[in-house]
């Protein structure tokens, strides 16, 4: 049979299925030849495949003497293709629409039969093109995009615009060109790619902070250059880190001063932050200290619960991040990063940052320990001087009062155990500790300690505390052994003011007189006694050198103490 002839029949059982269902026995139709067409019994899905394959043969001059089993073939590949293959008349109607069609486009190929193919498949900001692009076909013969392989966009039922794979095929006939299309979805693809830069990004950041932490630069330095490396995949402008500090319910997150800032006015950010702390829950870092999670803030310049909105907005940063960063099961740290509205903030760069903060946190911690390792391998040099010191001004003192051997070897004896027993207590910072026996202990190593007054509460100290507290205690004694003047040696005064309904504790510690002044203070002693009382017990030191002598004063918060609890 001439595949002219099966053209028609098939044809005509899809006029024939449309019309009347199933029930077309007695439907009759000349041909184009005169000879009457009868419908054959198959489904109208069927009739309208072996239709549009029996037009793509014809249109392509395909000749066989099997043209019937060729055009079964055909139209069952054409059904089976896993890309989606349609079929477009002149008008821009759907006359061809496989299963894979309806898959990927969501419409069923009665649903799409006949409807404009613009409205189906192609996205609103492209049906103008469409359709001058069809219409000057239609005109020329002629288009620019047709036996091509194209990469753009479609739109499936529900409006999703995804990117595919096209080739378009014209088919020539007198009553008007038809067209067919190839189409393979590219998101899947798509979708490998992005985790393929993904993970080139990622490994290219953990290069980065592998290769800073190899380096022989400050920890300071390195948190700056792995805050950058973060920024540069994320499109963000400024980063910092926050670093847990004090004990028990006076714990915060203090600023860090490691920053990286993309552009100088953003230092305005840099600057505010320096000046605040923030309780586990409070500010965007507290959140994501007390969530253990990651937390998100956008649009800033709206947001009244962002304690720093006015310099943030003020400089265009309007969206930001916090990842906590683990030492086991505990967060040490918080980074932020925070960038404009085109920063890159969704799910991909969050589990980027997580992985990030993880490598990152391991690095710190590294750095961390090898500069803790320094500082107790300087504290061991500077503890080994002031021992010395303190020997022998005990030597000095003891010697001068001691009226024979025997009784210089027992006064001596006594006080050289009262500084082994107060470098225990600090050994031991998990014993339980109250304000009064750590200064007691600090006390005793000075020659005539019974000269000393304390008159402060027996309040128990935080086991986290008590090294901290020991360490700050025993320098003020070490400065009064090496600076206070000889003749008033064991003359201290310390008392406190406590409030069991305040937040704080100060302590007071007055020496009469001093060779020391305030321009000398600077030394490591003065460094590390800082250090503890600020930094790691998130209080405050004010020091005052006069006539009168020296004093310090210390305001401690009271959960150090067990928000004040006294020793039972």
């Amino acid at each position: 049979m001439a595949i002219d002839r099966l053209v028609e029949i098939y044809a005509f059982n899809s006029e024939v299925e449309l019309a009347h269902g199933r029930e077309f026995a007695n439907s009759r139709k000349l041909s184009s030849d005169g000879d009457m067409l009868r419908p054959r019994l198959m489904s109208a899905r069927h009739a309208r495949n072996k239709t549009a394959v029996a037009q793509f043969l014809k249109s392509r001059g395909a000749v066989t003497r099997s043209p019937e089993i060729v055009l079964d073939h055909f139209a069952s590949l054409f059904d089976r293709s896993l890309d989606a293959v349609v079929g477009m008349d002149h008008r821009g109607n759907v006359i061809a629409w496989n299963k894979a069609a309806e898959e990927m486009f969501g419409w069923s190929r009665d649903e799409a039969f006949g409807r404009p193919m613009g409205d189906l498949i192609v996205p609103q900001q492209h049906r103008s093109n469409h359709t001058k692009g069809l219409s000057r076909y239609n005109k020329t013969r002629e288009g620019p995009v047709l036996e091509q392989r194209l990469k753009l966009t479609a739109i499936n039922r529900s409006e999703f615009e995804f990117p595919i794979e096209l080739s378009i095929f014209p088919m020539r006939q007198s009553g008007g060109d038809i067209f067919y299309a190839f189409i393979r979805s590219l998101l899947h693809e798509e979708a490998r790619q992005t985790e393929q830069e993904r993970r080139a990004q990622e490994a290219d950041v953990l290069l980065r902070v592998a290769k800073n932490l190899m380096e022989d630069i400050s920890l300071e330095e390195f948190t700056r250059l792995c805050l950058e490396a973060v920024c540069d995949v994320a499109g963000l402008d400024a980063a910092h880190v926050f670093y847990i500090a004090g004990v028990g319910e006076a714990r915060r997150l203090v600023p860090s001063g490691s920053w990286f800032i993309s552009d100088p006015k953003f230092q305005a950010v840099a600057d505010d932050t320096a000046a605040r702390t923030f309780e586990q829950g409070r500010g965007l870092p507290g959140q994501a200290w007390s969530y253990g999670e990651v937390a998100i803030v956008k649009n800033i310049s709206k947001r009244n619960d962002f304690i720093r909105r006015e310099s943030f907005s003020s400089v265009g940063l309007t969206q930001g991040i916090a990842v906590p960063i683990f030492q086991d099961d505990d967060i040490f740290a918080v980074m932020e990063f925070f960038g404009s509205e085109k920063a890159r903030i969704d799910e991909e760069m969050i589990r980027l940052l997580r992985t990030v903060a993880y490598q990152i946190g391991l690095a710190i911690r590294r750095k961390r320990e090898a500069e803790e390792r320094d500082i107790l391998r300087k504290e061991l040099a500077h503890r080994v001087g002031n021992s010395l010191a303190i020997l022998n001004a005990m030597l000095r003192g003891t010697a001068s009062k001691s009226s024979t051997v025997a009784e210089f070897v027992s006064t001596f004896s006594v006080r050289l155990h009262a500084v082994s027993q107060s470098y225990t207590s600090i050994s031991r910072p998990n014993e339980q500790q109250t304000l009064r026996s750590l200064l007691d202990g600090a006390l005793d190593l000075l020659p005539n300690s019974e000269h000393a007054h304390v008159s402060v509460p027996d309040l128990a100290v935080a086991s986290d505390g008590v090294l901290p507290l020991s360490l700050a205690f025993s320098e003020l004694v070490t400065n009064h052994l090496k600076h206070g003047d000889p003749g008033s040696v064991g003359t201290v005064i310390v008392s406190a003011e406590w409030d069991p309904s305040a937040s704080y504790i100060r302590i007071v510690w007055k020496e009469p007189r001093s060779t020391k002044s305030e321009s000398s203070s600077s030394g490591y002693g003065s460094v590390l006694l800082k250090s503890m009382i600020e930094t790691h017990l998130s209080g405050t030191l004010n020091r005052s050198f006069g006539h009168q002598g020296f004093s310090a004063e210390i305001v401690l918060p009271n959960a150090i103490f067990g928000g004040g609890r006294r020793r039972e």
